[in-house]
């Protein structure tokens, strides 16, 4: 070969490296920008999705997929701790039953599950695509792959063009560049730990308005599970029959459904020889209660929760081979996230606290900085500052004049900011604070919420963020104010 022959393939080739290089660093760039401009669905898809992809592979032995309905009523820390049982919330609000199909087939790609355990709330329901909340819940944070591909495919065969952003995040989020705050780069950088210490579940403490009234339940109307449910759970039960994995089916407790279709799907598993485990008619056995356990029509509470998931528990120790996790002495990913739910706990009850006294005794010291802010007529607090002085090494005396001073992780770091001092600034990762003597300002909010009294600032720096502002007034302080 000569030398001009060469050089022009010597040329050649660079160029096409250099046209390679440019497409890769496009696509990183697109990709970036992708992971920043989507929405971030919170538990309802984006925490349940990260944090399962972030589990140790093959490290599930119980895998519990469905919508709100079903990560309202399984609790796989409530399965671990009481049965050392491995398990995970794999689902998204509102999920269609076609999207449940597609979580599954993403599951067995990186765990192999004993149990697969489906709630059923949508099998009753045709798939909307008008109805973008969602599909944007399950599609949004599933990477791509053949199989959401195709699912999205057979999912929009009238309308291609709409699946296409569905498929591709970037073109559905791309005009939210607008909406965009701090925590759309800060929560989504490099450090950013995708894994979900509650695996899935969402159980807040809170307590419908009033009891739930489930007499409509018995009020049979003719049902029928639509064909193409029908033919997506045919090859449900065929995909776990291929990978030799249990399936069972169940129905959480929400007005209404009634039991037309609770017939429908027994009818239906006795076709395929399957287990159902019906909460309607365990809700008396299990003290499940209308008034005291459901945070709303449609899902359990935290207490509800944790009565269904102890039957659930139970159910599953008795009838499959699963192992006691809690037995080994390595630590795991779900030993881990129950500390982490303990930590949350301590956050919580803090914000549940009213009287000074209670909220004193909740404060979590260890993983937290604290700031507090004495102000104006104290002296019907006299006593109380005095002592919170004392036990931070602050001077008694002086505090009773007003000022404001901080705790991290149980021991002073500021000494007294007086009134007639300068102001003492702090930063914590991209949180930043400002003491003086009449008040707190985290990220450019000031808070000083009475005239009289103790302004108190409870920060996680170990999980950077704000956990609660409350406000005592000397003259009462059995009330707590909190900004609105």
């Amino acid at each position: 070969m000569s030398d001009k022959k060469v050089w022009k393939l010597g040329k050649g080739i660079g160029k096409a490296v250099q046209a390679l290089l440019f497409l890769l660093l496009l696509f990183c760039l697109l990709w970036k920008a992708e992971q920043i401009l989507k929405l971030d669905m919170g538990h309802r898809g984006t925490d349940n999705v990260n944090g399962f992809y972030a589990e140790p592979e093959n490290s599930i032995e119980v895998l519990f997929i469905g919508s709100s309905t079903m990560f309202c009523t399984a609790d796989p820390l409530v399965l671990y701790e009481e049965y050392g049982i491995t398990s995970y919330d794999f689902g998204s609000s509102a999920q269609p039953f076609e999207l449940s199909l597609l979580y599954m087939q993403e599951a067995l790609k990186t765990q192999k599950p004993k149990v697969i355990m489906l709630e059923v709330l949508s099998i009753g329901n045709e798939l909307d695509t008008n109805k973008a909340d969602n599909l944007n819940y399950g599609l949004t944070d599933l990477p791509f792959s053949k199989e959401k591909a195709a699912g999205i495919y057979d999912m929009f065969r009238q309308d291609k063009g709409a699946g296409l952003s569905y498929l591709i995040p970037m073109v559905q989020y791309k005009d939210r560049w607008q909406e965009l705050t701090r925590e759309d780069f800060t929560d989504k950088e490099s450090g950013y730990d995708p894994r979900n210490y509650t695996k899935g579940a969402y159980t807040p403490d809170l307590v419908a308005a009033s009891p739930l009234d489930f007499s409509s339940y018995y009020e049979e109307e003719p049902f029928a599970i639509p064909e193409r449910n029908l033919e997506i759970f045919d090859r449900m039960v065929k995909l776990c029959e291929e990978n030799d994995i249990a399936l069972v089916l169940f129905k959480s407790p929400n007005v209404g459904w009634n039991i037309g279709q609770t017939k429908a799907v027994q009818a239906l598993c006795e076709e395929y020889d399957l287990p159902f485990i019906d909460f309607f008619s365990l809700m008396e056995e299990l003290g499940i209660d209308p008034a005291a356990d459901f945070r709303d029509n449609s899902h359990l509470n935290r207490y509800g929760s944790r009565k269904a998931s102890v039957y659930l528990g139970e159910y599953l120790t008795q009838r499959y081979d699963l192992g006691n996790y809690l037995a080994t002495d390595s630590i795991n990913s779900w030993d881990i996230a129950l500390e982490n739910r303990a930590h949350d706990r301590a956050n919580e009850q803090v914000g549940n606290m009213q009287g000074l006294p209670d909220y004193m005794g909740a404060l979590p010291y260890e993983g937290h900085t604290i700031a507090f802010s004495a102000t104006g007529n104290t002296e019907n607090m006299a006593g109380f500052l005095q002592e919170l002085a004392a036990a931070f090494g602050v001077d008694q005396e002086e505090i009773l004049k007003g000022g404001s001073f901080v705790v991290r992780d149980g021991q002073c770091i500021s000494g007294l900011v007086g009134t007639s001092d300068s102001s003492w600034r702090w930063e914590e990762g991209f949180d930043s604070f400002l003491l003086t003597g009449y008040s707190i300002t985290y990220n450019r909010e000031m808070y000083q919420l009475v005239d009289n009294g103790i302004t108190i600032l409870v920060y996680d720096h170990t999980w950077e963020r704000l956990v609660d502002v409350a406000g005592f007034d000397a003259y009462d302080p059995s009330y707590s104010i909190r900004p609105e």
